[in-house]
Formats: C-alpha cells, sequence, structure tokens
C-alpha cells in the first residue's frame, strides 16, 4: 500500500464556527485519526504555525455522515488548515 497522510485521504469544508476535515477514505483506521488530534493537542505535531495555533479553540474526532472527521473550532481558513495537512506526516 501507497504512503498517505490526512491530505490524501480527506476533504476541508469550512463551518460556521471553524472547520471539518472529513476523512474520505473508509480504510483509514479511526486510531490514528485520533493520534493525529492527540498530536496536535499536545504539541507533538510541527504543521501548524504557533500563529494558527493559537487560533483553534477547540479540536476533536466527531462521526459526521457516517465517516471519521476532526472538528475545528476558531477564527481558521480552509487555506490554513490546507497548509497544515500538507506538512503532516503521519503515515494512515
Amino acid at each position: 500500500m501507497e504512503k498517505r497522510t490526512i491530505k490524501d485521504v480527506s476533504k476541508v469544508k469550512k463551518t460556521e464556527d471553524g472547520i471539518i476535515i472529513e476523512v474520505i477514505d473508509e480504510t483509514v483506521e479511526t486510531e490514528k485519526i485520533k493520534e493525529i488530534i492527540e498530536n496536535c493537542r499536545t504539541g507533538k505535531c510541527d504543521c501548524i504555525p504557533e500563529e494558527t495555533k493559537h487560533k483553534v479553540t477547540f479540536m476533536d474526532f466527531k462521526t459526521e455522515n457516517g465517516k471519521a472527521a476532526i472538528e475545528i473550532k476558531g477564527d481558521l481558513t480552509e487555506e490554513e488548515i490546507k497548509e497544515a495537512m500538507s506538512k503532516s506526516k503521519k503515515e494512515l
């Protein structure tokens, strides 16, 4: 199987209060998505610039339309999230 990261398996959608990263590849393990969230919360990831991290008020795993998703609340743009996702090295 080829290497893939979060940007390869998901799509980003703007919401009223932030961003939803919906995982569209159903072969991705839920635990790996949760690891990405945990790494972001604890600062173990370096994909989000500091100024963007400060804009995040909430981040958690959720299921939307039967698919795994990452919900991020804050004053963020789709571009900021897509840029961060492109830097993520975690293989899924």
